[in-house]
């Protein structure tokens, strides 16, 4: 089986393609090299997205609070984005008022580096959300 890596720029406009590549790849191993800008307005139509003091990363679309993406490690601060750049396994972090928490959580490139697996780039913007298995 191969590993999909996703690359690009998380925004409105590719949140939902991304979250249902998420929903999709639950408990699997994905790579991203993704850059997540932190937008000072978020109004409708954008996704809202940060690290919290405890430091950690959540992002959600602010029109539809259907899920979250949520990480606790494997990101970096830098000049007001959030760049991931890493493998990940994708969890299930349980439902919150009705908000599906999807988890990434960090493991090492060397692991998936030494499993001989494939991998796959896929740019973020090709994502579609009707992807989404039910």
């Amino acid at each position: 089986m191969q590993v999909l890596r996703v690359e690009g720029v998380l925004d409105a406009q590719t949140y939902r393609g991304f979250e249902a590549f998420l929903f999709n790849s639950m408990d699997r191993v994905v790579g991203l090299d993704i850059r997540v800008e932190i937008a000072e307005d978020t109004g409708p139509g954008s996704i809202e997205a940060g690290v919290s003091p405890d430091g950690k990363f959540v992002a959600y679309l602010v029109d539809g609070k259907d899920s979250e993406i949520v990480a606790q490690e494997g990101f970096v601060r830098s000049r007001g984005s959030v760049i991931f750049d890493g493998y990940f396994v994708v969890k299930s972090g349980g439902l919150h008022q009705g908000i599906e928490s999807l988890f990434l959580d960090k493991i090492e490139e060397a692991s998936v580096l030494l499993s001989k697996q494939p991998i796959k780039t896929i740019e973020i913007a090709r994502l579609n959300p009707k992807i989404r298995k039910p």
